[in-house]
């Protein structure tokens, strides 16, 4: 008998489904060939901090943590405690381990699913070999066709290494800087750190007070307005000095004003290439206003409704055999789900091209089946709908502009109108709404003027052009520059460019992946480090304070966590050493938790907020919040006595003893008490039936 295991059991009953003849057993299916089990999610993942140092507080003592050799435990549920559904299927894929000759991993077919597996076959101590199930859609034909095609477990190795490398740098970054945050800048508060997080939090930041304290700036031209069988205007160069411009114009003529020449060309405009998942985060927010995260959950709904292909890919690129699949479909689809007549264009579409697909999987793209498409809700029928019509425009014809520049002489000063009109649609006839943005410049000119004609103007007036700050940053904007992240080093940053190694390729720089950007913008707004105000990313006072204190420190150097975005990609192409990554993130940390201690400040925001520590235990309505001498519940109005005093026996009590007492029910061993006679003792806080705080010594 093979084992399959899957991520989760809706993927396992998927392939079930297409292989056929399974009986459904207790965690598990089975037929004549096959057991197929699941995970759900990580049921392993790497140990905390407590399993490599003394149980107690935080202290600067033990910091920097860098463990010589990695320990694992099975996931946590909500007390803290290794979760007993977890260690139940543990134990279950353990069994069927040895009861089979050979597993097949079936996770999901990325980093994170390469994750999820190797866990459990290493945390096992499972020897049995393995092959890899590599599929880009849940369709029963994918999946028949992934398992006649198995992969080597040998060819995944490369990816099996970035994923542990990522795994534990951002262990490293995250336990040893915010530890050491906290300690030293936190005031009593938490204060996170995290690999990309914190690199987000920055250059948030940094818009944010390039837009605040943007100078304005004035420049002035001058502009004819006309009238012939439409109204159009023409324009002069800009002008730094007022002065200047109004003494053009005390010299000008409205009768005066000749052309002297027409250029007109045709401007192509090509198809835009299909969904990457980034691309189609900023298309589902210029369309419905969907955050990322909204974006990627509903296509991760698409996908296992088997309507659409894999969704955290970036690529924006399908190969020939995903083309005819789509050709034999696209046409019929377009009418039943969009009301759309669509023909292929005699062309090869730019986006069909196996030389670009050099991840791992092909660009977003309906699969062909409509099972269930009329039963969408309409957050997934609006994402379904921008997925069909993307392919529409892609494998369309460019769309056709003839422009126009009229170049007109008035006492030698020459004046400019542009004009552009679209002559074919091309790919533009299948765009749901259009959301481009418009040169301002530009107008729609249905008019024909002849090099030295004299076109009579109206009036003239001076125009006053106030320069704009940077935009602060919208799901669209953020998404662009984190994605490429190469480019706005080359627009805003330039100087920085000298600290890259001449070896790296700058336009390859981003910041995360198109898999966790969208989680952890979400968790730096759960935080209250950022906002979302108008569509606009705003920091919050206290993310604002926290990115000042930590703006100079390498903690945050956002050049560093994109070069290793980069080199974990090349681990898992297999031309970057693994090991070195290693030393490069263990010599960071080192170097993180010396800088952050060398900084003496304290955050300041954060003291004068009352915050939300969690839910009440009690009454599970309110929230707890921090008071003058003790934590109580918001509902004491209604008759919610519950209360944490901040000293018990003589010991302060911290934040994170209240939140394990809301969250757990009880602490950690405490150390520092005092009894009525003066004596220390150490003991664990409970609540007990009647949530009131007992001692526990029992443990």
């Amino acid at each position: 008998m093979k084992l399959i295991i899957a991520e989760k059991p809706t993927q396992a009953k998927d392939y079930a489904k297409a292989l056929g003849g399974f009986n459904s057993k207790n965690g598990y299916l089975e037929n004549s060939e096959y057991y197929i089990t699941w995970c759900f999610g990580h049921l392993i993942e790497l140990e905390r901090d407590t399993a490599y140092r003394n149980e107690g507080k935080w202290s600067k003592d033990y910091l920097p943590l860098i463990p010589k050799k990695y320990q694992y435990k099975i996931g946590s549920g909500k007390n803290g405690k290794p979760d007993a559904g977890k260690k139940k299927q543990l134990d279950i894929i353990q069994n069927l381990m040895n009861k089979s000759s050979s597993i097949i991993n079936a996770t999901d077919a990325d980093r994170e699913g390469e994750l999820i597996f190797m866990y459990v076959y290493n945390y096992l101590n499972c020897k049995l070999p393995f092959q890899r199930l590599w599929i880009s859609s849940l369709t029963d034909g994918d999946i028949k066709k992934g398992f006649q095609n198995l992969l080597p477990s040998t060819e995944l190795a490369n990816l099996n290494k970035s994923a542990y490398a990522r795994a534990i740098a951002d262990w490293l970054v995250g336990i040893n800087g915010t530890q050491a945050s906290t300690l030293q800048f936190g005031n009593g508060s938490l204060l996170t750190i995290g690999r990309v997080q914190t690199a987000i939090l920055k250059i948030i930041c940094e818009r944010y007070l390039k837009h605040k304290n943007h100078t304005k700036a004035f420049t002035y031209k001058i502009r004819a307005n006309h009238s012939l069988n439409i109204d159009f205007h023409s324009e002069t160069e800009a002008y730094e000095a007022k002065t200047s411009a109004e003494n053009i114009l005390a010299k000008l003529s409205l009768s005066s004003h000749r052309c002297i020449n027409v250029e007109n060309s045709v401007k192509k405009v090509a198809p835009p290439l299909l969904f990457s998942i980034d691309t189609l985060i900023i298309e589902a927010n210029k369309h419905y206003g969907y955050t990322g995260k909204q974006t990627l959950d509903l296509a991760q709904k698409l996908y296992e409704k088997k309507l659409t292909s894999y969704p955290r890919t970036d690529s924006e690129y399908i190969n020939q055999e995903n083309f005819d699949k789509l050709k034999t479909f696209l046409p019929s689809f377009s009418k039943s789900y969009l009301n759309i007549d669509f023909s292929f264009s005699a062309n090869s579409p730019k986006s069909v091209n196996d030389k670009k697909l050099t991840g791992s999987h092909d660009a977003i793209v309906p699969t062909g089946e409509n099972s269930g498409i009329d039963s969408l809700l309409e957050p997934e029928r609006n994402l379904y709908n921008l997925i069909l019509a993307r392919c529409l425009q892609s494998f369309s014809p460019p769309a056709e502009y003839n422009k126009t520049k009229i170049t007109f002489d008035n006492q030698s000063i020459l004046f400019n109108t542009y004009g552009s009109k679209l002559m074919k649609l091309g790919w533009k006839k299948y765009e749901l709404k259009n959301t481009d943005e418009k040169d301002i410049e530009e107008q729609e000119l249905d008019i024909k003027i002849q090099p030295n004609q004299i076109i009579e103007v109206k009036n003239f007036e001076l125009k006053e052009i106030e320069s704009k700050p940077p935009a602060l940053y919208s799901e669209v904007n953020l998404t662009k520059d984190l994605t490429n992240f190469g480019t706005l080093l080359k627009e805003e940053k330039p100087e920085l460019l000298e600290k890259i190694k001449s070896n790296i390729d700058i336009k390859s720089l981003q910041i995360g992946t198109q898999a966790t950007r969208p989680a952890i913008i979400e968790r730096l707004k759960f935080l209250k480090f950022i906002e979302l105000k108008k569509n606009k990313f705003l920091p919050t006072e206290k993310g604002l304070e926290y990115y000042n204190i930590i703006k100079d420190l390498q903690v945050s150097d956002v050049i560093t966590t994109a070069i290793w975005e980069m080199k974990l990609k090349k681990v898992a192409e297999g031309t970057e050493d693994v090991k070195l990554f290693y030393k490069e993130i263990t010599d960071f940390t080192n170097n993180i938790v010396q800088d952050i201690f060398s900084k003496d400040t304290k955050l300041t925001s954060i003291t004068t907020e009352r915050k939300t520590l969690g839910k009440c235990p009690k009454c599970s309505d309110g929230n707890i919040l921090e008071g003058k001498k003790s934590f109580g519940c918001t509902n004491w109005k209604k008759g919610c006595d519950f209360t944490i005093w901040k000293t018990i026996a003589g010991k302060k009590i911290s934040e994170l003893v209240i939140q394990d007492l809301i969250s757990k029910k009880e602490t950690r061993l405490l150390k520092g008490f005092k009894s009525k006679t003066g004596k220390s003792f150490d003991t664990r806080l409970k609540l007990n039936n009647e949530f009131k705080i007992e001692f526990d010594f029992n443990k």
